[in-house]
């Protein structure tokens, strides 16, 4: 293939996916001059995520099927390099960063890929502080990332490709999920990465921020790019043009709202929140403060504001999932309780895989219902207009993203309960399938009261007839639009009092908790599994001891005293009662006390940066400090998803009282296991192609860019593990 120098990719590819019957990609060829903005659009499942991934070289060396073709970055043909070496050129940002983070601090994680890629301490060090001051994003540096909204992890993960000076932007629809001040700002960002002259490659559904960057938009369908249209020429397309190629607005303005009669089912039910609060921590502060307001069945209401503001919360709030801490719910003017709110509303979450507990499509919208012709031939209509027919006898989980969103959607419309509340129904989804939600919502208005917590403009233009603004806790503004108000004044008021969080005051204490060296760690941990394998409890004890003091360091008062007490328990348990069950418990239970303490220590909710640096100055191999670094990484994520796990049960069919409560907890054993273990396969998935493209895999000799320092109390608390250990034998053998 002949190379021209103001060409920065060229490809003609083919390429069919394992197990499936149709090309993702056929006769799909094109070139990419240096410092262009290129804009993938066209309906769900055309091939736009898969000709990124065939660029950045993950097709086929990651995702297996039969590729056909070339691609050219720079004049270099792919084939010939590793996904990491391809990398170096053509940075990658996934949809959801949550689950390509490899560290849980934004700094490190910035860093992760200029380690793989051998720079130098002092290198790592100047490019990660250019990367977050060039752009102005320094209120994002040495953040939690899970304490981060979905726009600044967003904007985390593109300094991340950045901080390599890549001269190539490969991005996945990086506004999926992101608010209107996020949209924004990551429209800023790019703007300033086509100036320096970075070539942008976008797979995106929402067009409209993309105005004033796009220098071209490609069309696909069926894995062909059908359409080409420069940037002027695209702006001149009518809605009825871009609706015919399943695209969505370019421009906000366009936007009208085309709303339905308004309805006033009989009888009518009302539902009113009076003075409600709620926050997470039990003496922090309150994230919902005296919000209050009412609603009516046959009414569809959105939620909106910015990431962090409490959407979400008052969602599961009106669900019953979350107990306010002051204020009350009413339904038709009586008191409701938490659990007589769950009885009465379904959640949609989010993360729409949480939500599937049978082995398909068909059986998962039976779900608790009993089996009628009518309800079948209700079921199968559904399912033929959402184009999911095909699909009925499939495990849900094999389903595409968009797929899942739209069968979640359908869970809620088939529940029998009077209140349905969806979170963000519409992530990732193109305009046909998003008509088709809108269409649905609109039914289900006839017999239930809907809140759909969103940032879509175009589905609250077509779906909602009110709009609630959260901020500062409180219902501050109400967008009414069978009356005055307009798409265009919520839009405007969205993008200018939406604003990008502020670090938070709970965030600044946790980044002074002291923690200890994780080398230290690593010796307890070593001597706590040596211990598991004896037998004598004072041995077992005394290294018990020396693990809670080190969780006492490091300020994990709350787990200390847990382990304290229970241990303290077992042994009363057995001097009450020797020959009593206490008797296995005793010799069994205590050797795995210091191990969960040490592991826990060592896992530093999954900032695997730290472990990474330690593991790195023991000479560790970098295979196994990757794979250490992985098992941790998954530690806070798996603890958030046991949580929406128990959340979806409750939304779905909470467990009754008494007998029935027990006789349905393997099943609800069930429902916990097969979610969660398809939710960690993605998520390996996802941060090993992630890892993959920044270069894990590269054989390079590496520095760490966390300094770690051995300090006094490291040494204090390295004698004090040597001195229980010496004491407990001792003692064990007097």
């Amino acid at each position: 293939m002949e190379y021209d120098e103001k060409e920065r990719i060229r490809f003609d590819l083919t390429f069919t996916y394992d197990g499936a019957k149709q090309k993702a990609l056929q006769k799909m060829c094109g070139s990419i001059d240096s410092g262009r903005c290129i804009v993938l659009c066209g309906a769900s499942g055309c091939g736009k995520s898969t000709l990124l991934r065939c660029i950045n070289r993950l097709i086929p060396e990651f995702y297996e099927g039969t590729f056909e073709g070339c691609c050219y970055i720079d004049g270099q043909d792919t084939s010939a390099r590793s996904i990491g070496a391809v990398g170096e050129d053509a940075a990658s940002v996934f949809q959801d960063p949550r689950s390509q983070f490899y560290t849980t601090n934004s700094t490190s994680e910035v860093a992760f890929a200029l380690e793989n890629y051998g720079f130098s301490q002092a290198e790592m060090a100047r490019r990660v502080d250019a990367a977050f001051s060039e752009f102005g994003l320094e209120q994002l540096k040495g953040r939690n990332v899970f304490e981060l909204s979905s726009g600044e992890r967003q904007l985390v993960a593109i300094l991340s490709a950045q901080a390599l000076d890549a001269s190539i932007l490969l991005l996945d629809e990086p506004t999926a999920n992101l608010d209107a001040a996020a949209v924004w700002e990551l429209a800023r960002v790019l703007a300033a990465l086509k100036r320096r002259g970075t070539t942008l490659l976008i797979n995106e559904h929402r067009l409209y921020y993309l105005r004033e960057i796009a220098d071209e938009y490609w069309v696909m369908e069926h894995g062909e790019r059908t359409a080409r249209y420069p940037k002027e020429e695209m702006l001149r397309l009518s809605q009825e043009d871009l609706q015919k190629m399943a695209l969505r607005v370019l421009d906000l303005n366009q936007i009208d709202a085309d709303l339905p009669a308004k309805i006033n089912p009989e009888p009518p039910l009302r539902l009113k929140a009076e003075n409600i609060a709620f926050s997470y921590h039990k003496h922090g502060s309150l994230l919902l403060d005296h919000l209050s307001f009412e609603a009516r069945s046959g009414e569809v209401i959105g939620l909106i504001g910015s990431n962090g503001s409490g959407k979400t919360t008052l969602g599961k709030l009106i669900a019953g999932l979350y107990r306010p801490c002051g204020g009350t719910f009413y339904w038709n003017d009586q008191p409701q309780s938490s659990k007589m709110r769950r009885q009465k509303s379904i959640f949609i979450l989010q993360e729409a895989e949480f939500q599937f507990f049978t082995n398909s499509v068909w059986n998962e919208l039976l779900y608790g219902r009993t089996a009628t012709p009518q309800l079948n031939a209700e079921i199968e209509e559904k399912l033929k207009a959402f184009s999911l027919w095909e699909c009925r006898n499939r495990h849900p989980f094999s389903l595409s993203g968009g797929q899942m969103q739209k069968l979640v959607l359908l869970l809620a419309y088939f529940s029998p309960k009077p209140i349905a509340v969806l979170d963000e129904p519409t992530a990732g989804l193109d305009e046909e399938s998003l008509q088709c939600c809108v269409d649905l919502i609109n039914e289900m208005r006839h017999s239930k009261l809907i809140f759909l917590i969103t940032h879509d403009l175009e589905l609250i233009s077509k779906a909602c007839g009110r709009c609630l603004c959260i901020s500062e806790g409180q219902v501050v503004q109400t967008f009414d639009f069978y009356q005055t108000d307009t798409i265009q004044q919520l839009s405007r008021y969205m993008e200018t009092e939406f604003r990008l969080s502020e670090p938070k005051q709970s965030f600044r204490k946790k980044k002074c908790k002291r923690l200890c060296d994780p080398r230290v760690k690593f010796l307890y941990l070593l001597a706590a599994l040596l211990v598991s394998l004896a037998t004598d409890p004072i041995l077992i004890t005394s290294v018990t001891v020396s693990c809670l003091i080190l969780t006492l360091y490091e300020q994990r008062y709350t787990t200390a005293l847990s382990y304290s007490l229970l241990y303290a328990a077992i042994f009363l348990g057995y001097f009450l009662a020797p020959q009593s069950i206490f008797l296995f418990v005793v010799h069994y239970f205590p050797r795995f006390f210091p191990v969960c303490l040490a592991l826990t220590a060592v896992a530093e909710h999954g900032d695997t940066a730290r472990l990474s640096a330690a593991l790195r100055t023991c000479h560790c191999p970098e295979k196994a400090i990757m794979i250490t670094s992985v098992v941790f990484r998954f530690f806070p994520v798996l603890c958030k998803d046991l949580s929406m796990m128990k959340q979806s049960i409750q939304t779905r069919n909470g467990p009754g009282g008494g007998r029935q409560a027990v006789s349905r907890l393997p099943q609800y054993f069930e429902h916990i296991l097969v979610p969660m273990m398809f939710r960690v396969i993605r998520i390996a998935e996802s941060l090993s192609a992630s890892a993959e493209t920044r270069g894990i895999a590269l054989h390079r000799k590496r520095a760490s860019y966390v300094k770690l320092h051995f300090c006094g109390w490291d040494l204090v608390l390295t004698v004090l593990l040597v001195a229980s250990t010496v004491c407990g034998l001792v003692l064990s053998n007097l």
